[in-house]
């Protein structure tokens, strides 16, 4: 199979290419971030905790939009570049 039937059948996820967690700076952050979020949750009531964690879903799911948005804007670019190396 070719590349855009590789994509299509969706056998290529992009993510699975993703060297982020391999990232001493990511793993640092991410353990911070878990870190004191759960030192925040222990502050908390329970109301307080489910706000937070709502929150925290919004957000996540706002990050993902935007991760796509970007990965549009960069394969738009790349096919771009592709283009003009042809003219």
């Amino acid at each position: 199979m070719d590349i855009l039937e590789e994509l299509w059948y969706g056998n290529i996820t992009p993510t699975e290419y993703s060297r982020i967690e391999n990232n001493a700076n990511y793993k640092d952050a991410l353990r911070l971030v878990n870190q004191n979020q759960e030192r925040l949750k222990e502050t908390l009531t329970k109301e307080q905790i489910e706000l937070l964690d709502k929150l925290l879903t919004v957000s996540e799911e706002l990050a993902n939009l935007i991760e796509l948005d970007c990965f549009k804007v960069g394969f738009k670019l790349g096919i771009r570049l592709t283009i003009d190396a042809y003219t």
